[in-house]
């Protein structure tokens, strides 16, 4: 996915659950976006949707590689899943969860077609495994079909939502198990094999075609701030960047400044309220970012990290034309 859907886009073609967001993942894969950072939120003007904690939260496909089913087994999990009948019994979920989000988007519904659609991505999936290119564990579709039934029900996510949700969606990496390494060509996140490294999100690019990863950063990490950043600063973190004439801006992982306490507001590109909230320099107090359509004077006081002739963009749907409508 490219960094403008990083958390747009959190959602991917999920075995029956679409195309989200429009990311080219297909499967039961939990996608997070490109592991290519984006820009930090600062400046007045519009552009990527990168994390205020220092780069972008990659695609959620990390986590320990988990009980897989190795090879083409069919063996079923706690709801009989089989790799041969998954496909079917997912996929009319999916698009049932994603039909008010395809109406409120405005792409319309088409139940034949958002069903052709999910099953093709899916079909994918289970031919890969069939070849043994993959894994599958349907002890895991389960809670894979929770996370995408509550976070289809938003319908949007702002950055630190999206960063919040990175440990659910993980679930949902486990569940078809790609195995190629890093680097290789790729054109879905399912096909990445997963990190046993817990911080560590794997995803395809799809700007490269590559397997890439990004790495959830700690307290006191090393970090930066610009357009190429992988990696990023955990939740209820920033990364206090130096401001340099060029990126990548080098800094470190540093506690966030909780909304509503007070920040610096003459600061310029202060990013200490963290990722999904801004230093309001009328008031000098951390506060959550803002909707589409409210005024702006950067990027980083929008949840959309888009700022363009003083109005904040809005957040795209974790849906597209295509999940919707095929």
């Amino acid at each position: 996915m490219s960094t403008t859907r990083l958390w747009v886009g959190a959602l991917a073609s999920v075995l029956g659950l679409g195309a989200c967001g429009g990311s080219t993942d297909s499967g039961l894969n939990a996608s997070g976006g490109s592991s290519s950072g984006g820009t930090a939120g600062g400046g007045g003007s519009g552009g990527g949707a990168g994390s205020s904690s220092g780069g972008a939260a990659g695609a959620p496909s990390g986590g320990a590689a988990g009980a897989g089913g190795s090879g083409a087994s069919s063996s079923g999990g706690a709801a009989g899943y089989t790799l041969d009948d998954v496909c079917q019994k997912t996929q009319p979920q999916g698009c049932e969860w994603s039909k008010a989000c395809c109406t409120q988007s405005g792409f319309g519904y088409d139940a034949t077609g958002c069903a052709k659609n999910a099953m093709a991505g899916c079909e994918k999936n289970v031919e890969e495994v069939k070849a043994g290119k993959m894994t599958f564990d349907p002890t895991k579709v389960d809670a894979c079909l929770a996370v995408y039934q509550k976070l289809l029900g938003q319908c949007t996510l702002g950055v630190h939502e999206y960063l919040l949700a990175l440990d659910e969606l993980k679930t949902c990496s486990l569940t078809f198990q790609g195995k190629l390494p890093t680097g290789a060509s790729c054109d879905r996140d399912a096909q990445c094999a997963p990190s046993a490294d817990p911080n560590v999100f794997v995803g395809c690019d799809d700007v490269t075609g590559k397997c890439t990863q990004s790495k959830r950063l700690s307290l006191g990490a090393t970090c930066a701030v610009g357009d190429a950043v992988a990696d990023f600063c955990a939740p209820g973190l920033y990364c206090d960047a130096a401001w340099s004439p060029t990126p990548p801006y080098p800094g470190v992982c540093k506690t966030a400044t909780a909304e509503g306490q007070q920040c610096n507001g003459f600061k310029p590109y202060n990013l200490e309220c963290g990722p999904g909230f801004y230093c309001n320099k009328g008031t000098s107090l951390c506060t959550k970012a803002k909707v589409g359509g409210a005024t702006c004077t950067e990027t980083i006081e929008c949840q959309s990290f888009s700022c363009s002739l003083g109005k904040c963009g809005a957040l795209a749907p974790l849906v597209d034309q295509k999940t919707c409508t095929g």
